[in-house]
């Protein structure tokens, strides 16, 4: 599994078509939405997201690892909200299994 996360990458569309939810590309704001959220997840400033240009191609290759990572983790952190969902919150604390 751990592997899988290290080795993970994911373009700056991929990752806005798959986490951007609340807006469609195309719609008003999508643009904003998504830079929004690659310079959340990257740590960069959202006008450094928007000079890699509309469709992120001068976008450096260390963010395609970056988003990768985060895919995984929210891909992993969703599995673990199904499997606490399906077991019912009573049943399941991972945060009472922790300590």
């Amino acid at each position: 599994m751990i592997k899988l996360i290290i080795q993970s990458q994911m373009e700056p569309k991929d990752f806005c078509l798959k986490w951007i939810v609340h807006i469609k590309p195309g719609e008003w704001g999508y643009y904003k939405a998504c830079v929004q959220e690659i310079a959340r997840t990257t740590g960069l400033s959202p006008r450094t997201v928007e000079s890699w240009g509309p469709d992120f191609e001068k976008r450096p290759d260390s963010v395609l690892v970056t988003l990768g990572k985060e895919n995984k983790l929210r891909e992993i952190g969703q599995k673990l909200k199904d499997i606490e969902n399906l077991l019912g919150s009573d049943d399941l604390d991972f945060r009472k299994s922790l300590f």
